[in-house]
């Protein structure tokens, strides 16, 4: 089982929603272009008071894995389709392909990676079941490597059985695309406890390059270096004229 399909039997979980809140009538937009990448890096723990317990090869195929990377391969009207690849510590790739349509939400192996672009607090994810009853809570800025960004925020648990899942996704806002994924999977069996925890970050886009220095930067350095070199040639053109008054002269 490649990581691809490690990760989406987690995601998968999510589909155990069952929230009932009203949605709104908000308008789906692409907002992410062909050839864009974005990176991610993720890190997995488990822990269990149960003797018999192991943890789940999933979770181990998935800190195997140095980064995994979602390039935009194509877009029509509000389908997006792309190429998710998995690259693991020991050098290999894996590459898989996928879609999504940020409308409806139907797709194959992008579901929760991109959704519309420009959603705020109270929109639907998507707008078909399951999806269009689960909202999104709030929009706040989140610190990342690849900079500040406002982001669209869902919080959620859902339950099935002994299994309790909490969920928290992070959506850039201007394109949709995901750029944090938390979640706490808890199984709660007599008075043995599991639980395991992932955490997915992007780590770096095409889209967003954080600069090295502020873009006004430059100008400023070259500011002060035609002023260091008006200030070198009046003071030789002083020294060499007899006829300067030394009490106009200028002094540093």
């Amino acid at each position: 089982m490649n990581n691809r399909i490690a990760l989406l039997s987690l995601v998968s979980a999510f589909l155990l929603l069952a929230l009932v809140v009203a949605a709104s009538a908000q308008t789906r937009t692409v907002g992410v272009s062909v050839g864009n990448r974005f990176r991610y890096r993720g890190t997995a723990s488990w822990s269990s008071n149960d003797p018999s317990a192991a943890p789940p090869s999933d979770l181990k195929e998935f800190n195997n894995t140095q980064w995994m990377q979602i390039e935009i391969a194509a877009v029509s009207d509000t389908n997006i389709t792309g190429q998710m690849t998995s690259h693991y510590k020991n050098g290999t790739e894996v590459t898989t392909g996928g879609w999504v349509d940020v409308d409806t939400g139907n797709s194959v192996n992008l579901t929760v990676f991109i959704i519309s672009a420009n959603l705020a607090a109270g929109d639907s994810m998507y707008t078909s079941p399951p999806y269009d009853t689960v909202t999104i809570n709030e929009t706040v800025p989140r610190a990342y490597a690849v900079g500040d960004r406002d982001t669209n925020h869902l919080d959620t648990t859902a339950i099935s059985g002994t299994l309790s899942y909490h969920f928290n996704y992070y959506w850039d806002k201007s394109t949709g695309i995901a750029v944090e994924y938390l979640q706490e999977t808890v199984n709660q069996t007599g008075a043995y406890t599991t639980t395991s925890l992932i955490d997915l970050q992007i780590i770096s886009s095409d889209l967003w390059i954080v600069p090295e220095f502020p873009t006004w930067t430059p100008v400023l350095l070259m500011l002060v270096a035609v002023t260091l070199a008006i200030v070198i040639v009046v003071k030789q053109r002083r020294r060499k004229d007899p006829s300067t008054n030394s009490e106009a002269s200028f002094h540093y």
